[in-house]
C-alpha cells in the first residue's frame, strides 16, 4: 500500500510533459527539408519551373514577367559564377605574422541595455590582448534604465581600462561614436554594439588585416547570433548571417570593397577616421541629417577616399537578434532604408576620377546585387497590378523561393556544415513574402529619422 501511494505521489509531482523547443526543433528541420523536396518534385513533374504557357496566365499580362525572369536569370547566372570564383579565392589574414600589437580603443555605445553592457565589457577585458594596450570607452546615450549603473560597475571592476561618457538625453549612436572618438588615444578604434560578445581572440584577429596591409583602412568581423537557440526565427537569422558574412562579405573582401562594416563589431584606422569623421557626423540626405545606418555610411566614407575594407572571418563576435517577427521586420526595414540611401551615395562616387582602388569588380558586385533586387520588385508589382496573379502563380513564386534556398544551401553546407541549412530555405521563403514590402516601406520612409527598434 505504501509503495502504491509513493508511485501516485511521484506521478502527481512530475511536471506535465511539454513539447520543448530543443526536443521538436530537429523534427522541424526535417519538416522544412521534406516540404521543400516534395514541392520541387511536384513542380518538376508538372513542368511548373520553366513551363509558362499554362492556362489563364498565358496572356499578354505575363509577357513582361517572362522578360524580367529571363534578364534576372542571365544576371543571376553571371553573378553566381563571378561570386563563386571570388569566394574560393578569399583568405583571412594570418595573425601569427603580426609581431607587435598596437594600442587600441574599444568604443561601446549603449542605450537602455542594462546588465548586457557589463557582459559586453567583460568579453573585451577577457580578450587575449595586452590589457595595458586596451582603452575602453563606454557611452551612455541618455539611458533611462540602469545601464549607467552597470557601466559604473564595469569601471570599478576594470578601472585601468574603462572610461564612461554620459549624455543627459539620447543623441544617437552616430554622435556617441564621435564623442568617444574625440577622446580616444590609440591608432586603431574598434566599435562594438552593447549586446555583443567577443570571441577570446577577436581583437587580435580583427586588427590583423590592417596591420599586415597598409591599404586596408577598416575591417569587419564575423558576426554570429548569440541567441540562436531561442526559436525558429533566431535560427533562421543565424543562417542568414552566415551567408551575409561568410559568403557576401568574403566575396567583397577579394577586391577590398566590403560595402558594409557592421556596427556590431568593426575596426578602423584612426588616421582614416580623421579624414572623414566630420563629414560622416554631419551627413545629410534629402536635406535632413542622417541618424540611422551609421555603419553603412561610415563604410562609404572610407571607400570614397580610396581605402580598402575587409572581412576577417577569424574575428568572431556574437550579437543578440530580435526574437519576434514584428521586431525582425522593423530591423530589416531599418537596414533596407540604410541600403537604399547608401547605395545611391555609393553609385555617385564609384567611378569618381579622384577615387583610388578597384572599380570594375565593385561595379559588377554592386550592379548584379541591385539589378536583381530592382527587377524582383518590378516583377512583383507588375503581377500585382496586372491582374494575372492566381493560385498557380503564387505556387510558382513558392517554387522559385525553395529552388533558390536549396541552391544557396550548397554554400551554407561548406561554410557551416549540414545541421542548420534547412533554415536558409526558411529564410528564402521569408524573403519572398516580406522583402518587397520591406523595401517598399523603406523607400517611402527614407527621410524618417527614428531608429525603428526603440
Amino acid at each position: 500500500m505504501g509503495n502504491h501511494s509513493k508511485s501516485i505521489t511521484a506521478v502527481v509531482d512530475k511536471p506535465p510533459l511539454r513539447l520543448r523547443w530543443d526536443l521538436w526543433e530537429p523534427l522541424f528541420r526535417v519538416f522544412i527539408l521534406t516540404v521543400g523536396v516534395l514541392t520541387l518534385a511536384l513542380a518538376i513533374k508538372e513542368d511548373l519551373i520553366f513551363g509558362w504557357d499554362t492556362g489563364p496566365i498565358a496572356g499578354s499580362g505575363i509577357q513582361p514577367v517572362r522578360y524580367i525572369l529571363l534578364v534576372s536569370s542571365l544576371i543571376f547566372a553571371i553573378s553566381v559564377v563571378f561570386r563563386t570564383y571570388l569566394w574560393f579565392k578569399y583568405r583571412t589574414f594570418d595573425s601569427a605574422r603580426v609581431e607587435t600589437w598596437p594600442e587600441v580603443t574599444v568604443i561601446i555605445p549603449a542605450y537602455n541595455e542594462g546588465q548586457t553592457v557589463y557582459e559586453t565589457v567583460a568579453s573585451v577585458v577577457e580578450n587575449d590582448y595586452p590589457a595595458e594596450k586596451i582603452q575602453i570607452i563606454l557611452v551612455d546615450d541618455g539611458s533611462s534604465d540602469d545601464t549607467h549603473r552597470y557601466m559604473t560597475l564595469a569601471r570599478e571592476h576594470h578601472s585601468q581600462n574603462v572610461e564612461i561618457l554620459r549624455f543627459p538625453v539620447n543623441r544617437g549612436k552616430r554622435v556617441a561614436i564621435h564623442e568617444a572618438y574625440k577622446v580616444s588615444r590609440a591608432p586603431f578604434i574598434i566599435t562594438i554594439d552593447s549586446d555583443t560578445r567577443l570571441d577570446p581572440r577577436a581583437i587580435k584577429e580583427i586588427l590583423t588585416p590592417m596591420l599586415l596591409n597598409p591599404h586596408i583602412g577598416a575591417a569587419v568581423g564575423r558576426i554570429r547570433v548569440w541567441n540562436t537557440d531561442h526559436n525558429i526565427l533566431t535560427r533562421m537569422l543565424n543562417a542568414h548571417f552566415a551567408m551575409a558574412f561568410d559568403f557576401t562579405r568574403a566575396v567583397q573582401s577579394t577586391f577590398q570593397n566590403v560595402f558594409c562594416l557592421a556596427g556590431a563589431f568593426s575596426a578602423y584606422r584612426k588616421s582614416v577616421l580623421d579624414q572623414i569623421i566630420s563629414r560622416w557626423l554631419g551627413q545629410t540626405f534629402m536635406k535632413r541629417s542622417c541618424t540611422y545606418g551609421e555603419d553603412r555610411s561610415l563604410t562609404n566614407h572610407i571607400l570614397r577616399i580610396g581605402h580598402g575594407t575587409y572581412f576577417q572571418r577569424s574575428a568572431t563576435a556574437y550579437t543578440m537578434v530580435p526574437t519576434r517577427l514584428l521586431k525582425i521586420l522593423k530591423m530589416f526595414t531599418r537596414w533596407a532604408r540604410s541600403n537604399i540611401r547608401e547605395s545611391i551615395v555609393f553609385s555617385q562616387f564609384l567611378f569618381a576620377p579622384n577615387r583610388k582602388g578597384q572599380r570594375l569588380l565593385p561595379f559588377i558586385e554592386f550592379f548584379s546585387t541591385y539589378a536583381l533586387l530592382v527587377l524582383h520588385i518590378i516583377g512583383f508589382y507588375w503581377l500585382l497590378f496586372s491582374g494575372v496573379i492566381s493560385g498557380d502563380m503564387i505556387f510558382r513564386v513558392l517554387i522559385y523561393s525553395i529552388l533558390f534556398g536549396f541552391f544557396y544551401s550548397l554554400y551554407y553546407l561548406r561554410i557551416e556544415g549540414g545541421r542548420d541549412f534547412p533554415y536558409l530555405l526558411l529564410f528564402s521563403l521569408f524573403s519572398s513574402v516580406f522583402m518587397v514590402w520591406i523595401f517598399t516601406v523603406a523607400g517611402l520612409t527614407l527621410s524618417k529619422r527614428s531608429w525603428s527598434t526603440r
